[in-house]
């Protein structure tokens, strides 16, 4: 046997013989994430990361090791990750967002894209210097070498991708990705409270909360299927001349049905990753009397809109004011907390759309992440 290593060992089935392989004693239920998985061997867990279209398709595999827990010899390509998790650093907010919802933002000790931080206590501990800021497009690695992390949250091609997960290989820092955005289904990418939580053997506490988000959500489900009328809704905003806007399968197209809405693509497909490349007309001879006009990218007003492009005016959804924006928490930079805290929280984001679409549903709610422009 290699120094430092172990392997496992389990009797067969004829109990005479023995095989150096690691047998699976349990996995977390998973219900709706396809991205991820949470296996329990003998004394040690593995987390994997996966391609949520072919969850055969393994992108990355870590061995939380208890202290004094030798590497197992089945898991020679798998990232090694020491326990307890003593400090991390958050690359992408929604990282943040996790370790809030499980009260562990004592275990950050750096965060990138300070700007854009909603969480105002993050933010609060990186002016007490009580947190470090590594950076934003160019990241301090000479400060993240300093801090010493058990890892580093990435978020693949999101943050930079492969560049800088070899850069952090170079100076022996490990990285964990997390590819929370991909998943499609609401739920699903609410369910990854789960994968932040198994790096600190959290995941009971992970799950009761995430119980609750999924009984309110399908509860909030439930409640718009009454609705005799979905008004039709569209999304987004021109960017250089190009209107990027959710294929049928993307996870606000869901999100609007959900809600009761008529989303207007909900039968397309995509033909840029799980978007629509769109021209002005394309988007005008759909949505011209669309009755709601969601997230507006960074226009803040009914006049900015205007400003962009005076054809913005011409669409029905915006003669009637009926104009929404996820932008309602902000920071001054121009960061949202509908990016930061949303995708944890579908059930806010649902509230927000069915008070939107169908007031009458919910008439003591006030939005959350949307509001209406003026």
């Amino acid at each position: 046997m290699v120094v430092g290593q172990w392997s496992c060992k389990g009797k067969s089935q004829t109990h005479q013989q023995h095989t150096n392989h690691c047998v699976k004693e349990a996995s977390l239920p998973i219900k709706y994430a396809k991205g991820f998985s949470i296996d329990y061997y003998n004394g040690f867990k593995v987390i994997s990361v996966k391609d949520w279209k072919d969850t055969a398709k393994v992108f990355a595999k870590y061995v939380l090791l208890p202290p004094g827990k030798p590497a197992p010899v089945d898991f020679a390509n798998a990232v090694l990750i020491d326990t307890p998790v003593q400090k991390i650093i958050c690359i992408s907010t929604n990282h943040i967002s996790a370790l809030a919802q499980l009260g562990l933002l004592d275990s950050i000790g750096g965060v990138a894209n300070v700007a854009l931080i909603f969480n105002k206590e993050v933010v609060e501990l990186v002016h007490q210097n009580k947190i470090a800021d590594v950076g934003k497009d160019d990241l301090n690695y000479e400060k993240i070498v300093e801090l010493n992390p058990s890892f580093v949250f990435t978020s693949g091609n999101w943050d930079g991708g492969d560049k800088m997960k070899m850069k952090l290989n170079s100076l022996k820092i490990k990285s964990v990705l997390n590819l929370d955005y991909m998943e499609q289904e609401p739920l699903a990418r609410a369910e990854w409270l789960k994968f932040v939580a198994a790096f600190y053997d959290r995941e009971t506490e992970a799950d009761s909360i995430f119980g609750e988000i999924e009984i309110r959500y399908l509860a909030l489900k439930e409640k718009a299927k009454s609705v005799s009328i979905r008004p039709t809704v569209f999304a987004n905003i021109p960017f250089k001349e190009i209107w990027y806007t959710p294929c049928g399968e993307n996870y606000m197209a869901k999100m609007i049905a959900d809600a009761g809405g008529d989303y207007l693509w909900k039968n397309t497909k995509s033909n840029n990753g799980l978007n629509l490349n769109l021209d002005y007309e394309a988007v005008y001879a759909k949505a011209a009397e669309a009755d709601f006009w969601l997230s507006n990218g960074f226009a803040g007003s009914l006049a900015e809109i205007k400003a962009a492009d005076k054809k913005n005016t011409f669409f029905k959804a915006y003669k009637t004011k009926n104009v929404f924006n996820n932008d309602k928490r902000n920071t001054p930079n121009g960061g949202f907390d509908f990016w930061e805290s949303g995708g944890l929280a579908p059930d806010k984001v649902l509230t927000d759309l069915i008070f939107i679409f169908h007031p009458e549903l919910l008439p003591e709610h006030e939005l959350y992440y949307y509001r209406k422009l003026q």
